[in-house]
């Protein structure tokens, strides 16, 4: 059975007074990465999970923030787990 990886982007719109703390909990989350923010709240988001259901629970999360006004799945694309470790050289 092949391992499956699921990696989106999300766009994350928070109040600019909160967003540290969105931040904060964001950050928190296991396999969240936040590659760019901007001062009037803006936030993207790189996820990567185990499968779809981890993606859908991570956004469901981060909508229910206070401090949120909106968040959207962007990007979503199902990679095989040791195709992807090869392509970058890593073998498992």
């Amino acid at each position: 059975m092949t391992e499956e990886l699921h990696i989106s982007s999300l766009l994350v719109r928070s109040n600019p007074e909160q967003m540290e703390a969105v931040l904060a909990e964001i950050k928190s989350m296991p396999r969240a990465e936040i590659p760019q923010t901007d001062p009037s709240g803006k936030i993207v988001v790189l996820f990567e999970a185990d499968s779809d259901r981890a993606i859908g629970d991570a956004l469901a999360k981060i909508q229910l923030l206070d401090g949120v006004a909106s968040a959207a799945l962007v990007f979503h694309q199902t990679c095989d787990a040791q195709e992807l470790a090869l392509q970058e050289g890593t073998p498992q």
